[in-house]
C-alpha cells in the first residue's frame, strides 16, 4: 500500500519502431481493461501532453505526445482511467526517448482503497 492507493500493475516496456504498447489488466468482475499506448509529435504543441480517449467500454488510448528528441516526463499527479473490478483505477508514467529510435514507458497502476480509521 501506498497511503491509500494499492499497487496492482507495473512495468517498463521498450518500444520496437513505432509500434503501439499494449497492456491489459485481468479484471474477472467488470472485462479485462485494454490500454494502448502510441506516440505522436505535434508542431503545433510546444509541450509534452498526452490524449485520452476511450475506444469502447474496455479500452482507453494513450497518446503521448511530443516525447521526441532524449525528452524525460510523465505525468505530474495520478490520472484517474476507469474502474478494475469495481474499484477506482489510478495511472502513472514515465517516458524516455532513446535518440528518436524508440521511447522506454515505465507504468504504474493503483487502485484507490478506502482507508479505515486511517490505516490500511
Amino acid at each position: 500500500m501506498l497511503g491509500e492507493y494499492e499497487l496492482v500493475e507495473s512495468g517498463v516496456v521498450i518500444q520496437i519502431k513505432d509500434n503501439p504498447i499494449n497492456i491489459t489488466l485481468p479484471d474477472e468482475v467488470e472485462g479485462d481493461f485494454t490500454f494502448i499506448f502510441t506516440f505522436s509529435t505535434d508542431a503545433a504543441i510546444s509541450q509534452v501532453s498526452n490524449k485520452i480517449t476511450s475506444t469502447d467500454k474496455f479500452t482507453l488510448s494513450i497518446e503521448l505526445i511530443n516525447y521526441d528528441n532524449n525528452t524525460r516526463g510523465g505525468n505530474s499527479a495520478l490520472i484517474e482511467v476507469g474502474t478494475l473490478r469495481g474499484i477506482p483505477l489510478f495511472i502513472n508514467y514515465r517516458v524516455m526517448d532513446l535518440s528518436n529510435v524508440s521511447k522506454t514507458l515505465t507504468f504504474n497502476f493503483y487502485l484507490k482503497r478506502e482507508v479505515e480509521n486511517g490505516n490500511k
